[in-house]
């Protein structure tokens, strides 16, 4: 992060209420082993303070904040027989920082600050040891467990989300950049009729940051929420939705290709019309009237869709979501492998991108707390169709949605999968699967029993699904998943 204007991000400053645990002021008191140890106390009271950056400022009065100038120059300070000050403090901190040491002259007076980048990973140290600010002073984090732990806590808040995707921008060049009103439409809110109301919102949902210059830097996360064109952000651009339309069944030929440019939350709607149009649709016919039908149910893509989306791993760059749609089926890919087992992605909640994910939520794009999946299972099984397939990668997740076919046309692998989604769908109802319940979801009649008794004996020796209990009859037995037993 660079500082465009060092005055400006002075005076916010001192807008503060004083010194705190990130904030230093000093006139011209700069021995460097105490400004090392104010670096590591800065850096470490920023991550717990949840802010972006320290400051330790030279030239203002401590107790009265007033602008007096002072004679340090941090760019040109030596020690140790000459050593340049900047790769001396740069030497003996760790892990390595963003540190910026600006020299600048503001109300006619000279003044300095360093500018501590909070690093997120771990706790700070200067010499091997690590401080911390408590009160005014600055102490060593050893002597004090309970902070000690909150910044170990704070260390893994940050993430992707949080970095800066555009740096410095004004109102004005923010309002260009992200579709406000589309946000503001979603969320059913009223769009202010300022400019400062609607900044004082985004840096409270985290899509901008205060950057204490009078402007603003955009996070990640506004910008691949709300980008009005994702590739002016160079952090995000790879991370576009890509998709393909191959004709027939493998990829030897497409006939479409389409790459997205809006932001996840204000181009989602599009995005999912985009896809319904170019599947394929069957031709029925409803009290007489001829009616055209998706052969996919939009619900499940929308579902599907929103987690992927949610749930890739951003920090493998270059590589943005992926729609595949074939003739027999559509394949939904994300980057990165999934955090949860695939046997318990339905009844186990994780999300790699959690302030994505509430952010998503919260403008209506998907289900709470990753029931999405679920729901998308759900609706899949009421219309009779193969159970989606699950598959995780070293590098990537996808979710195979497929079309219509009869319990004849499926592979014995497609049965026990349908029945193993079956069970799980059960068990999370409060309820069990039966023979019965599963000729039900593959449509077929009383006298089918003994194909349906045969899916549920291979899905048991596959050791997906488990008798609910082990003394119970052949016709009234019930079945858990292997994991509830």
């Amino acid at each position: 992060m660079v500082t465009h204007n060092p005055g400006a991000m002075l005076d916010r400053l001192l807008s503060e209420q004083g010194e705190c645990e990130w904030i230093e002021f000093k006139v011209s008191q700069a021995d460097p082993e105490d400004v090392g140890a104010y670096v590591s106390a800065l850096a470490n009271g920023a991550m717990l303070a949840d802010r972006e950056r320290g400051f330790l400022i030279f030239g203002i009065e401590n107790l009265t904040k007033k602008k007096v100038g002072t004679s340090v120059r941090l760019k040109n300070k030596k020690i140790n027989g000459g050593e340049n000050f900047e790769n001396w403090l740069n030497r003996l901190i760790e892990p390595k920082l963003n540190l910026e040491l600006i020299d600048f002259i503001h109300d006619d007076m000279h003044f300095s600050i360093i500018c501590i980048e909070a690093s997120y990973d771990r706790p700070v140290k200067f010499k091997g040891a690590e401080y911390i600010r408590v009160g005014e002073n600055t102490k060593k984090l050893l002597d004090f467990p309970d902070r000690e732990r909150a910044l170990w806590l704070a260390t893994g808040r940050r993430k992707f989300e949080h970095a800066t995707a555009l740096a410095n921008q004004l109102p004005e060049e923010i309002i260009q950049l992200l579709d406000v009103e589309s946000y503001y439409a979603l969320s059913s809110e009223p769009m202010p009729k300022n400019n400062p109301e609607i900044m004082r919102k985004f840096v409270s949902a985290g899509f901008i940051n205060d950057n204490l210059q009078n402007s603003y830097d955009i996070t990640n996360l506004g910008a691949i929420l709300l980008a009005k064109n994702i590739t002016k952000f160079p952090s995000i651009s790879g991370k576009s939705v890509r998709i393909v339309r191959y004709v027939g069944q493998n990829k030897l030929h497409s006939d479409l290709e389409q790459e997205g440019k809006k932001g996840y939350a204000v181009g989602f709607s599009g995005l999912i019309k985009f896809i319904m149009e170019r599947i394929q649709k069957e031709e029925l016919y409803q009290d007489g009237v001829r009616r055209m039908q998706y052969i996919y149910p939009e619900i499940a893509i929308r579902e599907i869709v929103a987690n992927a989306l949610i749930h890739q791993d951003f920090t493998i760059s270059g590589v943005g979501p992926m729609i595949e749609i074939y003739s027999n089926r559509i394949e939904i890919i994300n980057p990165g492998n999934s955090l949860i087992e695939i046997d318990r992605m339905l009844d186990e909640r994780r999300s790699r991108n959690e302030k994505l994910a509430e952010a998503m939520r919260f403008l209506g794009i998907c289900e709470e707390r990753g029931g999405g999946l679920d729901k998308a299972m759900l609706v899949v099984e009421m219309l009779k169709l193969p159970a989606p397939e699950i598959s995780s990668s070293k590098n990537s997740m996808k979710v195979t949605i497929f079309g219509m076919k009869s319990f004849g046309e499926m592979s014995k692998y497609e049965k026990q999968r349908a029945c193993f989604i079956h069970c799980i769908l059960r068990y999370l109802q409060k309820d069990y699967m039966s023979n019965s319940t599963l000729r039900a979801r593959f449509s077929l009649e009383d006298g089918e029993y003994q194909a349906v008794s045969a899916v549920i004996s291979d899905t048991i020796k596959s050791g997906k699904i488990l008798p609910a209990d082990p003394n119970q009859g052949k016709r009234t037995a019930k079945y858990v998943p292997y994991w509830a037993a």
